[in-house]
């Protein structure tokens, strides 16, 4: 029995209907949820304010197109309402236009499941025909595990009509063997609903609708049927829709299920078991007891909602204009488009018809931050935001719902005279204009015109401090004043979810700025103190509350404010106990043809004093402003380094900013986006970001490698991942995270001759060793008092990874590069192809290193292991036309061609390419292969493998659980995909390179509104994953949190157009582009800004194959082994370099050896 739903139900003091193996929580507003043993089957999240979640019913008249609900969603207050609760039945009921309906809720001692009967009764003298539409949201899941990452939780469920029962179907693909088996079934019973009127929906997206609600779902706003969507859905719901007939005075009852099983036929049996009407009627008497409980008196209705907000097409708009856009916009897609300058994507928001806002498919979002602190802003302007760690330290809530992208955050303004409520932001309360979205580097810009106001807004965090701003101007056109208030709204967390410590947070006033102030209360950020402040005109009264339920209302949200349409002030309410947020007011007065400027803080500071320095500094007059353009002006520098011009464009805006501002400003600063928000540093990860800054700054690069070495344990092994500030982390069996870092170090200081690194003195961490069996420990670990130079970090990394399996290739452990194949090896005999190429790259760059160190011994260890592994991998690995993926500890071969799943896997094949270990010959063949069997132009895809794993009796892993097509399973995993464009430039396939990597960019995939439909996410941000398997061909997956844009910036410089920096003092450039290519310019700043190359690339005979001649400031410059070598002069000045590029240089005739003449030389 779940104890987490008792628990809820005790803080509700509700009394749960259960039978020891199936439970259902129901209060009184109809929300609660369902558990299956210590399995959450539906979804709940335990908020005590805005209490949303549920199993609910919509009922509603076609003729009329009203619709309400029993209970929550529908904010609509009934005629008449009443409710019952006994122990072992729940009844409730209301009266809405015309019609009577009372729902009873049972847990049969028999089974495991639920019933929801509802009996209607028409109470007028004309016939009535309703449609009853269920709707619950499908979790199978441990509640703690689906609150923590949902859109990772729903990736794992599958859905199924099954047509003889007429029920719904929906299972989780279990993560691993031990995992509990759990199908959930949903059916709808009783003869009252007409014959063929039954319809059913599993897509949350399709039901909900973007820019829709709950409250009033896509799928009871608009006339059509449910579109009958089941399988991998991505947001799994449960829903079933049936018309009911009513005569005059008649009644009816129809009867929900919802049950769980450990099978499918199990589930089954449930549904047909309670087919029957009188198997359900028998199972409410029995809940009630006999003789059955009284029908409900019903009375007037006992709870006032919250009025919502006037439908935005009724909305006043005034004298507004709204903003221009007539600028012409790079890519326009019919959502957005870049600007000229290539540094904003310009999001454009038009109304539909109803005045309900056209958003793109999904958020298209910004991740802003600076090294301690930051937030997420989507185009509406929802979003989360954090200080210290993105995970562990939300200020506010992340809720990871791209559906309706809930704000838990949100500024609003109130006009005093006339009462009208807004958002200055396209949302939580929208006006039905046009609204313009600038996302850019280090800031987001919301512009709009409504209710007589021109209104601007700019989000954006200092470059060190810990504060997020809100630069609000306000310009009134017209020729009367206007009184107004602003509203500041923030709900608090300070911990990972909103129910971790909102027992223990006080809000309280600060005497001397008269800022909000809540002392943190989350185990190593205690002590910290969150802040929110206005700054507003000096004659601006300030009110505040702390109560997030006297702010929104009971039932209420961030878009219906109880306290906005009821309360001419904030009510003052503090302390703890509350339901915590921050809420302030300021009330202003706009003279005609004035521009009142004001400013929202939200941040945290170490202690009081700290966050009242903060207070003054940021809210004194023309603070923001300023602060916005040094935010600006520095993104501008920084990301200035590297600039291009090709005829690729879409390549050009991604490289001229966008990769190196999402690999900074997300990857290695924030760690968090919109569909993954981990917090930690992963060991591998943020050492491959940093390496792609190299060429923006390559301190950032070196403070990451000691910063990671520093996370390495006596024995070699490091943390797979980490948290700061305390360092906790996991500790694995991965078999490639302690590799890249004497790779990276290498790479790094043959770039920048710092061979210093290597001398760095570095710490060692200590914890308790793995115990046999144990794949991974979540530990605190302690410094071990031994440090050592970085030098000797990498040579225990390489020391622990030589070793052998039968063979011959290293073990894979429980994982390598895919963390999805964490059981292939997880017996200590699994072998990794992949791992063997790896291994050989990094020994081929580290034995010279030794050599430097005169650490000969270990020089010629590594080269002997090194030898060996070549020899493995082409006797072994091959598989006859490309290279096999792996071994399971039990011999079975994985990425074969005999494999019955996962037959041929793309980062062996890249890796091979790329390590120089396969022979020209076998090179070719196995990329031949990646573009037979995984490459597919006209999906705009490379899949990491095919075909995905379903139904093999083999178990690689996690990877298995995740539907078909999606992430590593079958997908487009992105960051490999461009080991391949890099492995086809190895092999000098420049057009079929340089087209491949045209077609990853995000540009490439949002070209057209078509385009956009199908892939849904950013266009400005690189995608992690991109799916691969109908029906979501082509939909983008997680965005912005990947480390595919370092990759991407990585392959286009350096495996397109050929750049290279060579110990601190040499370009060199070899370019890899296609023939048709008339050339390119490459603008690059050194690190230290000694000195701006500006490179001219010309292939005037359209054959790009080598370089022919190159010229520094009009002098002639050196071809060196095929690139063109450019010196490095410190000297602050500009320098223009022309590279010319020709087809293959012809042979020089071959002269007779009888031809000689003495003195004549051989060429």
């Amino acid at each position: 029995m779940s104890a987490a739903l008792f628990q809820h139900a005790r803080a509700l003091n509700v009394q749960p209907l259960a039978n020891g193996r199936y439970a259902t929580l129901l209060t009184a507003a109809g929300t609660g949820y369902s558990a299956w043993g210590d399995l959450a089957l539906t979804r709940w999240n335990a908020d005590p304010t805005e209490d949303g979640d549920g199993f609910f019913l919509y009922l509603r008249d076609p003729a009329s197109g009203a619709f309400w609900s029993m209970g929550q969603p529908v904010p609509k207050t009934p005629d008449f309402r009443a409710d019952r609760f006994g122990a072992g039945l729940i009844e409730l009921a209301r009266r809405d236009h015309g019609i009577e309906a009372r729902l009873e809720v049972c847990v049969p001692e028999r089974g495991d499941l639920e019933l929801r009967r509802l009996t209607l009764r028409n109470l007028g003298d004309r016939p009535r025909r309703l449609e009853l539409t269920s709707y619950a949201e499908v979790v199978l899941n441990a509640l703690a595990a689906d609150a923590a990452h949902p859109a990772f939780s729903k990736m794992f469920v599958q859905t199924e009509w099954a047509t003889d029962a007429r029920a719904l179907l929906a299972r989780r693909r279990t993560r691993a063997p031990d995992e509990p088996s759990c199908w959930l079934v949903h059916a709808l019973v009783g003869d009252a609903v007409a014959a063929g009127t039954l319809q059913r929906e599993t897509d949350r997206a399709r039901f909900i609708g973007r820019g829709h609600t709950l409250a009033a779902p896509r799928a009871l706003v608009e006339p059509e049927p449910l579109s009958g969507t089941v399988g991998n859905v991505l947001d799994p719901i449960v829903s079933l829709r049936g018309t009911v007939e009513l005569a005059a005075g008649g009644e009816a009852h129809i009867a929900f299920l919802l049950g769980a099983a450990a099978d499918r036929s199990a589930a089954l049996a449930l549904a047909a078991r309670y087919a029957a009407p009188a198997t359900v009627a028998a199972a409410f008497r029995a809940a009630a007891g006999e003789p059955a409980l009284p029908e409900p008196v019903f009375s007037a209705a006992r709870e006032s909602r919250p009025a919502p907000p006037a439908p935005a097409g009724d909305a006043d708009t005034g004298a507004s204009v709204p903003p221009a856009d007539d600028e012409p916009l790079q890519f326009w897609n019919g959502h957005g488009g870049f600007g000229a300058d290539g540094r904003e994507y310009v999001i454009r928001i038009r109304p539909d018809a109803g005045g309900r806002p056209m958003l793109p498919p999904q958020p298209w979002t910004n991740v802003i931050a600076n090294p301690q602190f930051g937030f997420i802003a989507s185009e509406t302007g929802a979003g989360y935001t954090w200080s210290q760690n993105s995970r562990e330290n939300r200020l506010t809530p992340w809720y990871n719902d791209p559906v309706l992208d809930p704000h838990g955050e949100a500024l609003y303004l109130r006009d005093e005279d006339g009462g009208a409520v807004w958002s200055p932001l396209p949302g939580p309360i929208p006006q039905p204009v046009a609204y313009e979205v600038r996302h850019g580097f280090g800031y987001s810009r919301y512009r709009h015109a409504s209710r007589g106001l021109e209104q601007d807004v700019c989000l954006f965090v200092p470059r060190e401090d810990p504060l997020k701003l809100a630069l609000i101007r306000l310009h009134n056109p017209g020729e009367r004043p206007r009184r107004l208030s602003l509203f500041g709204y923030a709900r608090l967390v300070l911990g990972v979810l909103p129910t971790d410590y909102a027992a223990e947070l006080a809000v309280t006033r600060d005497p001397a700025t008269g800022a909000l102030f809540a002392e943190n209360r989350n185990r190593e950020f205690a002590g910290r103190i969150a802040f929110a402040a206005l700054a507003a005109p000096a004659d601006a009264p300030i009110r505040v509350s702390g109560d997030r339920l006297s702010f929104l209302g009971r039932h209420g949200g961030p878009a219906r404010p109880a306290a906005l349409y009821r309360d001419a002030v904030l009510d003052g309410r503090l302390g703890a106990g509350l339901d915590p947020c921050f809420a302030l007011q300021a009330t202003f007065e706009i003279a005609p043809g004035a521009t009142a400027e004001l400013a929202c803080l939200l941040g945290e500071a170490d202690d009081p004093d700290h966050a009242r320095r903060l207070i003054g500094r940021y809210r004194a007059a023309g603070a923001a402003a300023q602060t916005l353009a040094q935010v600006q002006s520095a993104w501008r520098d920084w990301l200035d380094a590297v600039r291009i011009e090709t005829p690729a464009p879409a390549l050009d805006l991604m490289v001229n900013g966008w990769l190196a501002y999402q690999t900074l400003s997300c990857r290695l600063w924030g760690r968090s986006a919109f569909y993954q928000s981990g917090g930690a540093f992963g060991f591998r990860d943020q050492l491959q970001d940093a390496a792609a800054l190299l060429y923006h700054d390559p301190e950032l690069t070196r403070q990451q490698l000691l910063l990671n070495a520093a996370h390495q344990f006596r024995e070699g092994d490091v943390l797979h991942w980490w948290h700061p500030p305390g360092d906790c982390g996991i500790r694995t069996r991965f078999s490639d995270d302690l590799l890249w870092l004497p790779w990276l170090a290498a790479f790094y200081a043959r770039a920048t001759g710092d061979w210093s690194l290597f001398g760095e003195p570095v710490r060692f961490l200590r914890a308790r060793p793995l115990e046999p069996g144990e794949d991974e420990a979540f530990l605190a670990p302690e410094d071990s008092g031994e440090t050592a130079s970085l030098y000797e970090h990498c040579c225990r990394a390489l020391d622990r990874s030589l070793t052998q399996g039968a063979h011959g290739l290293p073990l894979m452990g429980t994982g390598d590069w895919n963390d999805g194949m964490n059981r292939v090896g997880r017996a200590g005999r699994g072998e990794s192809v992949w791992l063997g190429f790896f291994l050989y790259a990094i020994l081929g760059d580290f034995i010279p290193v030794c050599g430097q160190h005169g650490d000969f011994n270990r020089a010629r260890r590594y080269a002997a292991f090194r030898s060996h592994l070549a020899a493995a991998l082409n006797e072994h690995g091959w598989d006859g036309d490309w290279y096999r993926r792996a071994w399971y500890d039990d011999g079975a071969v994985l990425g074969s061609a005999a494999s019955d799943e996962c037959r041929i896997d793309a980062l062996a094949q890249a890796w091979a390419v790329i390590s120089k270990a396969a022979p020209w010959a076998r090179a070719e063949a196995a990329m031949d292969a990646v573009e037979r069997h995984l490459i597919a132009e006209s999906d705009g895809l490379i899949r990491l493998l095919a075909p995905p794993f379903v139904d093999t009796p083999h178990d690689p892993g996690y990877i298995k659980g995740y539907v078909a097509g999606v992430r590593e399973n079958g997908g487009q995993y992105t960051h490999a995909a461009l080991w391949v464009v890099r492995a086809l430039a190895e092999l000098g396939r420049r057009d079929r390179a340089t087209r491949l990597l045209e077609m990853l960019s995000p540009v490439s995939r949002a070209l057209t509104p078509e385009q956009v439909a199908v892939y849904r996410v950013e266009p400005f941000a690189v995608a992690a994953d991109i799916y691969g398997v109908a029906p979501h061909v082509g939909r983008g997956g997680w965005t912005w949190y990947t480390g595919s844009a370092g990759w991407m910036l990585r392959v286009a410089l350096e495996s397109i157009l050929g750049l290279e920096l060579a110990e601190g003092q040499t370009l060199r450039l070899r370019p890899c582009i296609p023939d048709h290519w008339p050339g390119f310019r490459l603008r690059y700043r050194l690190p230290d800004g000694a000195a701006i190359y500006q490179i001219d690339v010309d292939n005037p005979d359209r054959n790009a194959k080598r370089v022919a001649a190159v010229t520094i400031d009009e002098r002639p410059g050196t071809i060196e082994y095929g690139a063109a070598r450019i010196p490095v002069f410190r000297d602050a000045a500009l320098h223009r370099v022309t590279v010319t590029l020709a087809g293959a240089a012809e042979k020089p005739p071959t002269i007779p050896l009888s031809h000689l003449k003495p003195g004549d030389r051989l060429a």
